[in-house]
């Protein structure tokens, strides 16, 4: 009993403190009454918009804009009492509540398409909108009532306003434009009945840009439409474009004036440019036989009429006539003393009649410019008359045993084609002198040792390589020519032989005749025997003259007549043609190729020209297979590099998804720690591709938060390149990245790498502006050197006192009034970033330049957060 007395009684204290619990209470109570105060501050301002429909337009999700900017929230749509309309209730930005006045005006903009063109096009993409036109003054009540439309006035744009009238509106509409030398200027943007309904009063609009064009002598006419005439060319239709075909179109003159036009002037709109009697006034002089029947012909250019003839008269010493004429005014740079008049003349011949409305409507005129000081007085010429007066025309003495039916004017050909004509046949010393006129575009392919034969009947002649006969056109059998050869030297003989035929020519200098050797490799040698012929597009050019086993390879000598020896040039191609080449397959069945019939036994090598093939091995001509092995190949290309990433014989060439080329090898070099990888390109593409700057790198596949791109190189890799423009190469580094063509780049410097690595976005206000391409050690490598990309377009952000810091990761900060923790995307948690700002300083420090160092900050200080320096953009 004693043990229990002594036990200790327990002491009960009451704890006056406040629980933890509440100090969370208080603050959700201080977070609920800030998101009450933030909502309430940026609810903006509260309005009632009436539209005679709701289609287009989604609570919650159709915005208001002015100038594409978002300026409010459709937040409600009801129906309106007398259920003639509907209303939006609708929350205008507190920023932009100054848009609303007296006179605001909303319409709904919706993609729309029209014979004014297509307006609304961003609507397909963000959806339908309410946009807004800003009012003045102050108003009663926030209720609005939506346009229609658009406004159609354009009072409130910048520009030179201007009044037309016209009897009727005739094709124009709101948005036809307005055509200054063809160049769309201004548009019209209404159009009304004058007050007494007698006339159509059009309102334009010319660009601020334009508006100088404009004077008080300036004359306006209508465009719209499609005019058609029968003239010297057939039908005459005139087009002033698409745009004014579909939509009409007003065109105007600018004629000298010290006066400009001022705001709403008016003017009266003619019905075309001849109505408005405008046009520069010159002067023709006509032969008297120039066969202009009609004296208000048409003048033309390229076939479009400038101008017209208005008058025809004989000069007082009755030695010739002189023409006047109106051009227009919008083609005056064609009005100078070296354009010259051309009679245009029907001309009739077995290969066709040219100018045959001619004889209908009478000969007329065109107008060939050339640069020189302005005049308005010409001479006309017809067309031989003004190839033979051309200075830069080539005049050629040819002499002949007999005319053979030559006169002047006969044809003077090139390969079929004519190049000019006889302009004088007369007997001089008991023989034929011909005087040929050759057009200046062609006199150089007559050269020193050029023979000229007529081209017109059959002629053949039988040798010990058959019976050869040549026909010709049959537009020739009946209408003789002359043709020629280029051939030889620049040098212009001062006479040359006229042959009967071709053969005659041919034949004539067969005692000149040598040949030119030529070197081929092989890698074996195909069948064939010394003596085999040498084909170009199946005629023998020359023949095999010996070949032999050279270092491992089998080396072919050919013999090459010297007549032929021109065909070989820089892109000629060498191939087997021994023998007979079958190909089979599926698709095309059986294929058989052959040559003649003596390189069918013999063996042969034929040639031609392929542009973008290897053509050179070891300094001599590369002798491939086959023409299809020789047009599939292409050019050899190495590529030099540390490391394959999966690339191996086969992998692909590719410029923007299409295959150029492929990896035919691949081969170490230890003792430099790299690997040549030889490639061809394909033919289409070699001359393009192997070029000095062209750009050659392994595409790799890259998957992360914000996407996935390049997945295919997982399962094949391959190689992109960028096409250059320099001298043709064969030997190109292969880099790990693409290249970056449009970006600013500058250098930032950090203690250590940290989480930065290449990718690492750069950061302005957590907008991606740029991205670091780059990592490696200072020079002394005393600090990390990142190398960042700056896009262009955002680079007038950087300055010379831009601040950078390393934006990665979490921000965590732990007080006594708990935790606050910061980041940004989960992106940039992951992949990290770098982030600047510019301090606020006056006046805004340069532009950085390009390779600019900057300091890397490990975190920023709390103020750098807090800079809102405003940057003008460019």
């Amino acid at each position: 009993m004693s043990d229990n007395k002594n036990i200790n009684k327990p002491e009960i204290k009451k704890d006056r403190a406040i629980s933890p619990l509440w100090l969370f209470t208080l603050i959700a109570f201080l977070l609920s009454g800030w998101l009450l105060f933030k909502t309430v501050n940026e609810a903006g301002q509260r309005i009632q918009i009436y539209f005679s429909n709701a289609q287009g337009i989604e609570a919650g999700r159709t915005t208001i804009r002015y100038n594409g900017l978002e300026v409010g929230t459709v937040r409600k749509i009801n129906l309106s009492e007398d259920l003639s309309s509907i209303f939006v209730d609708a929350d205008i930005y507190p920023e932009a509540a100054v848009l609303l006045g007296q006179n605001t005006a909303f319409w709904l903009v919706k993609p729309t398409a029209s014979l004014a063109g297509i307006s609304g096009l961003d609507a397909l993409v963000s959806g339908n909108y309410i946009a807004i036109q800003p009012g003045s003054g102050e108003r009663d009540n926030m209720i609005f009532t939506a346009l229609e439309d658009a406004p159609t006035d354009a009072l409130t744009q910048a520009g030179l306003h201007l009044k037309l009238t016209s009897d009727d509106l005739g094709s124009l509409s709101v948005g036809s434009q307005v055509y200054y030398k063809k160049i769309p200027v201004g548009e019209v943007y209404d159009y009304r009945l004058s007050p007494d309904n007698q006339k159509v009063v059009l309102s334009l609009l010319i660009n601020p840009e334009y508006s100088g064009l404009v004077n008080t002598s300036t004359r306006f006419w209508n465009v719209s439409g499609v005019r058609a005439r029968l003239g010297p060319t057939g039908v005459d239709v005139q087009l002033q474009n698409l745009g004014a075909l579909v939509a009409g179109g007003i065109a105007f003159d600018s004629p000298p004036s010290n006066s400009a036009a001022d705001d709403f002037t008016k003017y009266p709109l003619f019905r075309d440019i001849n109505h408005a009697e405008r046009g520069i006034h010159i002067n023709i002089k006509l032969p008297l036989d120039h066969g202009i029947t009609d004296p208000h012909s048409a003048i033309l250019f390229e076939g479009m009429e400038v101008g017209r003839l208005s008058d025809i008269a004989l000069d007082d010493d009755r030695q010739g006539m002189t023409a006047t004429a109106s051009i227009d005014p919008s083609m005056k740079w064609l009005l100078t003393d070296k354009s010259e008049m051309i009679i245009e003349k029907p001309q009739l011949g077995l290969d066709g009649l040219k100018n045959v409305a001619n004889f209908v409507f009478g000969d007329f005129l065109t107008i060939h410019p050339k640069e020189g000081e302005p005049t308005v007085d010409f001479t006309a010429r017809t067309q031989r008359q003004h190839i033979a007066m051309d200075p830069d025309s080539l005049r050629v003495t040819v002499e002949a045993d007999n005319a053979w039916g030559i006169g002047e004017n006969t044809k003077v050909l090139h390969r079929g084609v004519q190049v000019g004509f006889v302009d004088d046949v007369k007997l001089q010393n008991g023989k034929v002198e011909l005087s040929l006129v050759v057009e200046k575009e062609f006199k150089h392919l007559v050269k020193s040792a050029s023979r000229f034969f007529m081209v017109g009947g059959i002629t053949g002649q039988l040798s010990d390589d058959g019976i050869e006969v040549i026909v010709p056109a049959v537009s020739q059998i009946a209408d003789p020519a002359i043709s020629f050869t280029s051939e030889g030297k620049k040098d212009i003989s001062k006479s040359y032989n006229l042959y009967k035929s071709e053969i005659s020519a041919r034949n004539a200098k067969e005692a000149q005749k040598g040949v030119q050797i030529y070197t081929l490799l092989a890698d074996e040698l195909p069948s064939m025997s010394v003596g085999a012929p040498v084909l170009h597009k199946n005629f023998s050019v020359g023949t095999i003259d010996s070949f032999r086993l050279r270092k491992g390879k089998a080396e072919i000598k050919l013999k090459i007549e010297n007549s032929f020896s021109h065909l070989i040039t820089k892109e000629t191609v060498f191939w087997s043609q021994s023998g007979v080449q079958v190909e089979a397959s599926l698709n095309n069945g059986l294929i058989v190729n052959t040559g003649s019939v003596k390189s069918i036994v013999s063996g042969g090598i034929s040639f031609g020209t392929l542009k973008g093939v290897q053509n050179k091995r070891e300094g001599k001509w590369k002798l491939y297979n086959s023409l299809k092995d020789a047009e599939n190949y292409g050019i050899d290309i190495s590529l030099t590099t540390k490391a394959t990433d999966g690339l191996s014989k086969g992998s692909k060439i590719r410029f923007q998804g299409i295959d150029v080329g492929e990896i035919t090898a691949m081969m170490p070099v230890f003792d430099k720690n790299k690997i040549i990888v030889s490639a061809r390109i394909y033919p289409p593409y070699s001359a393009v591709i192997s070029r000095s700057d062209s750009y050659f790198w392994r595409v790799k596949p890259s998957i992360s938060l914000s996407g996935a791109k390049n997945l295919d190189t997982i399962l094949i890799p391959y190689i992109s390149v960028n096409p250059g423009k320099g001298k043709i190469t064969q030997s190109f580094a292969l880099h790990d990245n693409p290249k970056d063509l449009k970006s600013f780049i500058i250098y930032l410097e950090s203690e250590s790498k940290g989480s930065v690595k290449v990718g690492t976005p750069l950061l302005f206000r957590e907008m991606e502006v740029g991205h670091v391409s780059g990592i490696d050690l200072g020079r002394f490598s005393d600090r990390v050197i990142i190398k960042a990309n700056i896009d262009n377009k955002y680079r007038y952000l950087v300055r010379k006192n831009t601040i950078f810091w390393n934006s990665s990761g979490l921000d965590v900060s732990i007080g006594l009034t708990g935790a606050q923790i910061k980041s940004g995307t989960v992106e940039s948690i992951i992949k990290g970033g770098i982030a600047f700002a510019i301090p606020e300083e006056t006046p805004l420090k340069e532009l950085a330049e390009n390779g600019q160092h900057f300091l890397l900050n490990a975190e920023p200080k709390p103020e750098w957060r807090k800079w809102r320096t405003a940057i003008p953009g460019f």
